[in-house]
């Protein structure tokens, strides 16, 4: 965040918008510090002196840490994949995405500190169904608008026939995550030709 909001800024709040600041700013600045340190570093000390609140006010706030770390990542992953989910409800198709995503790679979206947030998130929901579910039905919600998006291109012969369009929508969507995975890793990776063989395999080519 660019700018917490200090003790002084909360104090001119009402009771009710001073808890909903000090919550944010707290939710906020554990997730951060998820991005920065790995979410089994993150101490309850460490996020009071980011979000620049008493150290009681985590405790008052929050059922703990790891209730804390829980709401931040999935404010967090809320966060990075709202951008995704609605271009995806407002394309006129799947290739439309397609572009959208690989340009959002090269123009360097890795660099957004959400996707460390997320990579940490990802790994760790691994371990707790309660940060799971949410995070899975986010994912759904992205899947369901891929594949109304493949539906109807099929209907205009713009991908393959006769592939089932919640298929073509998990194909896509895992692609995402396995581009994810191989630029971080491999940043030389060449998206141009990728992304041209994915168009051409969609439409059937």
């Amino acid at each position: 965040m660019d700018k917490t909001i200090g003790q002084g800024s909360r104090s001119r709040l009402t009771s009710v918008e001073q808890g909903a600041a000090t919550r944010a700013v707290i939710t906020e600045a554990a997730g951060a510090l998820i991005a920065e340190v790995g979410w089994g570093q993150v101490t309850t000390r460490a996020i009071a002196m980011r979000a620049d609140v008493p150290h009681g006010a985590v405790s008052y706030h929050f059922q703990g840490k790891e209730d804390l770390l829980r709401q931040a990542a999935i404010a967090g992953t809320r966060q990075a994949l709202a951008q995704p989910l609605e271009a995806a409800r407002h394309a006129t198709g799947v290739h439309e995405v397609l572009d959208g995503t690989f340009a959002w790679f090269t123009d360097g979206g890795l660099n957004d500190p959400t996707v460390v947030l997320l990579l940490e998130t990802l790994r760790q929901s691994s371990r707790d169904p309660l940060l799971r579910a949410p995070i899975a039905e986010m994912l759904r919600a992205f899947r369901k608008a891929l594949t109304d998006l493949a539906r109807a291109d099929q209907e205009k012969g713009d991908l393959v026939a006769g592939v089932s369009p919640s298929g073509t929508a998990a194909l896509v969507a895992g692609l995402f995550d396995g581009l994810l995975l191989h630029l971080l890793l491999d940043p030389e990776l060449d998206l141009h030709d990728a992304a041209g063989a994915v168009h051409t395999l969609l439409r059937g080519g």
